[in-house]
């Protein structure tokens, strides 16, 4: 057994990050690890700092009252995203002590065998702000071991000035393996070899892993969950087809105050293990979310994807790795049914590439 140390992404406010987060943590301890998650926050995700990247997205310019009402109406909807997921952690997930910024990390790392950098966006520089030592384990003491696992890097190409950096960083690591074919492909041309392609923790735990996670059924009649994180009108208007011809009810999990005013059932908000019941329990899923995608290969789902237009390449991996491209909905009406017994021949495959990895090195 051994006493590992995980760095991830963990205090992003969504549902994908803190079940990736859960996921890691108890498949290395099903494995008899003791696990040990790192608290420790990057600088530009503090709740001030992402408001503010909010705001200078909107492009408001020098009016005052939208931008007042946008940031009033974000510390609501994060008021109800923070305890949600604070709540979720703080049952389920061993944290660390809180690191103040990376000079506290790296003068007191946590004491462990293995230091990991576990999955979400951890090598996406434009996502963080730039090339992070901490997501490198830059901390970690010297000779211990530095494993990268199901790490997501979600660009297509690093960029030149960066190349250098990166590539010192992740040669100090004794194995990486990447939940993206396209980061695997990025890894190799930084000269590192031996990268391993496996699934992203979430799905690495199958369903009857999951299943005390799941809360009871929520809707009572057969249902179409719609979970968006992007605006599409095209995916609105598939909505209503769809349940005009299956007389399906529409019902939408959200985060977001103004989806109250979009068609079907609205669930403001709900719990961790409210999402995956959400899922579980539907007949039907319209989605441009990568974890409600894995969630659905995972529980059987029937569901239908639209791509959000960035960062698509970890949601068209797994679509290719289990056969289910053609669910991409984007610009069509028409599709094919999902053959989920070669799905799950798949993901049982790949289960087992991804625990050999952990055997091998942790």
């Amino acid at each position: 057994m051994s006493k590992v140390a995980v760095i991830t992404l963990h205090y992003i406010r969504n549902y994908g990050s803190v079940l990736q987060t859960y996921a890691t943590q108890k498949k290395l301890e099903l494995m008899g690890h003791k696990v040990e998650i790192i608290d420790y926050v990057r600088p530009n995700a503090e709740e001030d700092a992402m408001l503010k990247d909010g705001l200078e997205s909107k492009h408001f310019g020098k009016n005052v009252l939208k931008s007042v009402a946008y940031v009033a109406l974000k510390k609501i909807e994060n008021i109800k995203r923070n305890k949600v997921c604070v709540n979720f952690l703080a049952q389920n997930v061993s944290l660390t002590r809180r690191y103040k910024d990376y000079d506290d990390l790296k003068k007191n790392p946590p004491v462990a065998d293995v230091y990991c950098t576990g999955s979400d966006q951890t090598w996406n520089s434009e996502y963080n702000g730039g090339i992070l030592p901490a997501y490198y384990l830059e901390f970690a003491p010297d000779g211990k071991k530095r494993v990268g696992y199901a790490v997501s890097i979600g660009m297509n190409s690093i960029k030149e000035d960066e190349r250098a950096e990166m590539s010192n960083y992740v040669h100090k690591y004794s194995a990486i393996s990447v939940r993206e074919n396209r980061a695997k492909e990025l890894l190799e041309e930084l000269g590192y070899k031996n990268v391993e392609h496996i699934l992203d923790p979430t799905l690495v735990l199958n369903k009857e892993e999951w299943s005390d996670m799941i809360a009871p059924r929520m809707i009572r009649e057969k249902y179409i969950i719609i979970y968006r994180l992007n605006p599409n009108s095209e995916m609105e208007q598939f909505a209503k087809e769809l349940s005009e011809k299956t007389g399906c009810r529409i019902v939408r999990m959200s985060y977001y105050l103004n989806h109250l005013k979009e068609q079907g059932k609205m669930i403001y908000t709900p719990t961790v293990n409210q999402f995956l019941s959400l899922i579980n329990y539907a007949d039907y899923v319209i989605t441009d979310s990568f974890h409600c995608t894995a969630f659905s290969l995972n529980f059987n789902k029937e569901f239908f994807i639209f791509y959000p237009g960035k960062y698509n390449s970890r949601l068209q991996s797994v679509l290719e790795l289990t056969g289910t491209e053609h669910r991409v909905m984007n610009n069509k009406k028409k599709y094919e049914p999902i053959d989920f017994a070669k799905v799950n021949d798949v993901l049982e495959r790949e289960r087992v590439k991804a625990t050999t990895f952990i055997q091998k090195n942790f």
